[in-house]
């Protein structure tokens, strides 16, 4: 609620039209109070219920279906037993997904993205924080790619497909690196049918992998996400779209042209030194080669303070972590419980 009153008082003295949220926890937020907002600001979001339906994982498989794609075979699991008989019955690695993205938690709101597991005690570690309810899905073999879109009066306004090329963590994590494809024929009239079947209006991403031609929907994203700048630079600026369809400006349909490329710089880095210390020395110095119409995650020349911003931020959280694995045992103290020990 703190959340939402200081976006209030944001509101009330800036004088902005429009809000645009950027991650799920902060949808749920302003969604459950835009009572609190509307009178200074429109929210456009579609109903309390909508949105909730769109960050459950159950009705987006249900979705999917409905709209003619594939889903990865999953089960909601009501314990940790049934929990290790479906992942044995699906074979590592296998993915754990929490029964919606945003989950209670103390009083509060907690965002649980999905996470990728190899063995039986990964998933007796982790099970604990996502519990009752939380999925089991068997990994899809083939390509990640990712369709975002704006989504109003039934139809998409802007759109773009991109290819992952790759991920942090490599196994099955956030895009790092992407280029924009030309969506497949068909692809798109089966992704305006899925936002339909979930009510959604605005700015979303489907994510899917494809396997031959075949493409089984992952997750959807009904928010900002992080390569939102690549589709953008392609040709296909989705909070434009948004805020004119919202604003009543006069709009044109776009699609995000082929042959754009984008990276996330502090990932890349990481994969990086990954290969290289797995003497994957030809694959590391590819990642290095320049590439043409390539936007980045945070650094610009123009406008370098986002970057120096990020390495801050990277800096503290380092530095916290050195400092909770090394203060209390130099003082002597009982070390901290390793994370998901139990």
């Amino acid at each position: 609620m703190r959340f939402v009153e200081e976006l209030r008082d944001i509101a009330r003295t800036a004088g902005y039209r429009l809000l645009v949220t950027g991650s799920d926890a902060s949808l749920i937020a302003v969604s459950r109070h835009r009572e609190r907002l509307q009178e200074f600001i429109e929210v456009g979001l579609p109903r309390e219920d909508v949105v909730e339906r769109c960050l459950s994982k159950k009705a987006l498989a249900a979705a999917a279906v409905e709209a003619g794609f594939a889903t990865p075979e999953a089960a909601i699991c009501g314990d940790a037993n049934e929990a290790w008989a479906a992942a044995r019955r699906f074979g590592y690695p296998i993915l754990v997904k929490p029964p919606s993205t945003v989950v209670a938690r103390n009083g509060g709101a907690v965002q649980r993205g999905s996470v990728v597991l190899r063995d039986e005690a990964s998933l007796a570690a982790i099970w604990p924080e996502y519990g009752a309810g939380s999925l089991i899905q068997r990994r899809l073999a083939g390509d990640v790619v990712s369709f975002s879109g704006v989504a109003a009066d039934g139809r998409l306004l802007a759109y773009g497909m991109s290819r992952y090329r790759r991920t942090w963590p490599p196994e099955g994590g956030a895009v790092s690196f992407a280029e924009t494809i030309s969506p497949p024929e068909g692809l798109r009239r089966r992704v305006e049918r899925l936002v339909r079947g979930l009510a959604w209006q605005g700015i979303f991403e489907v994510e899917l992998v494809q396997h031959g031609a075949e493409s089984a929907v992952i997750d959807f994203n009904p928010r900002l996400f992080g390569s939102l700048e690549l589709i953008t630079r392609a040709g296909a600026p989705l909070t434009t779209a948004w805020c004119d369809w919202m604003l009543g400006i006069e709009r044109v349909e776009r699609e995000a042209q082929p042959g754009y490329r984008y990276r996330w710089e502090d990932a890349e880095a990481r994969n990086l030194a990954t290969r290289l210390k797995e003497g994957q020395v030809r694959s590391a110095l590819r990642m290095l080669r320049p590439r043409r119409r390539t936007t980045r995650s945070f650094f610009r020349l123009t406008d370098p303070a986002p970057l120096v911003a990020r390495i801050l931020l990277l800096l503290a959280h380092g530095l916290r972590r050195w400092r909770s694995a090394f203060v209390p045992a130099s003082l002597g103290a009982r070390p901290k419980e390793a994370p998901h020990a139990r």
